[in-house]
């Protein structure tokens, strides 16, 4: 009863701390899996849905732009790595591993019932799977990544911009997020622009962590290979604790340090650390 508890706890806001060395699949249930797959969702929908749906509003499961979105990669991610997975694992295996661990990435919530994501797993499946971790869950809710809203914006946004070379009109329908609106180029650049520069900073900084760890870590024949960096960089800076292999407390000090300062701003988000520098350097003016 202890496990079920501290598992129903750290499912819901999406923490994915477990008390067992190989995770969830230490319990190796179908399950516990299928009972922990919906928590994990309602833990990346936003607090804003979860108030309405408890009003009654269930249509806002669908109505809400970011919900929908979840739901919508929650399924076709799982087709995908769930297909990839196909070349190492049998067919219920790689359904339910591709599925558990897709939806665990996109949730940010880390629970793991996998323990081969680094040595098993095509390099294709991780980077379905990376791809999730930096997508996230939605804004409002307890999930990590650039969140759901920012990837609507840049999708829909760059949609609109190349697209719009084709259209003479000065105005035509656009929407970030549900409703439509005749609105100009300049009047719906902002949540674009915003969610663009955010998307740069997480970048640059998944990078120059990647860069670090590839520095620090050990080379040569027992040295990682550059996915499972990556894949344990986004896993960190996500705030997901998904693992390749990679962490752990024989980390080198340079790397666990970088890992720390990842996971910090990748939950307080970058543009608050910048505007604290900013304070912290020049003081307030």
């Amino acid at each position: 009863m202890g496990d079920s508890h501290r598992h129903a706890m750290t499912g819901v806001a999406t923490g994915g701390f477990v008390v067992t060395a190989d995770g969830i699949a230490a319990y190796n249930s179908m399950l516990i899996e299928a009972v922990a797959i919906p928590f994990m969702l309602l833990g990346a929908i936003s607090f804003a849905v979860h108030y309405y749906l408890l009003q009654g509003d269930v249509d806002l499961l669908w109505d809400d732009a970011q919900t929908r979105w979840l739901f919508a990669l929650t399924g076709v991610g799982t087709v995908i790595v769930g297909g990839i997975l196909l070349a190492t694992y049998p067919s219920l295996d790689a359904a339910r591993y591709g599925a558990f661990q897709l939806i665990s990435a996109l949730t940010c919530t880390g629970f793991q019932t996998d323990t081969g994501l680094g040595d098993r797993w095509p390099v294709a499946g991780q980077i379905v799977v990376m791809s999730a971790m930096v997508i996230g869950g939605a804004a409002g809710s307890t999930a990590g990544g650039i969140k759901l809203i920012r990837a609507i914006s840049l999708t829909k946004g760059t949609l609109y911009s190349v697209t719009d070379y084709f259209y003479e009109e000065d105005t035509r329908d656009f929407a970030i997020a549900d409703e439509e609106a005749d609105v100009t180029a300049g009047q719906t650049s902002t949540e674009f622009d915003q969610a663009a520069v955010i998307g740069f900073l997480w970048i640059v900084l998944l990078v120059v962590v990647v860069l670090v760890s590839l520095i620090g870590l050990p080379t040569g024949q027992k040295g990682y290979a550059l996915g499972d960096v990556l894949f344990e960089v986004a896993s960190a800076q996500g705030n997901v604790g998904l693992s390749a292999g990679i962490t752990d407390s024989g980390m080198p000090s340079s790397v666990k340090l970088a890992f720390v300062a990842s996971m910090w701003i990748g939950r307080l988000e970058i543009i608050p650390i910048l505007v604290m520098m900013r304070v912290l350097i020049l003081g307030f003016e």
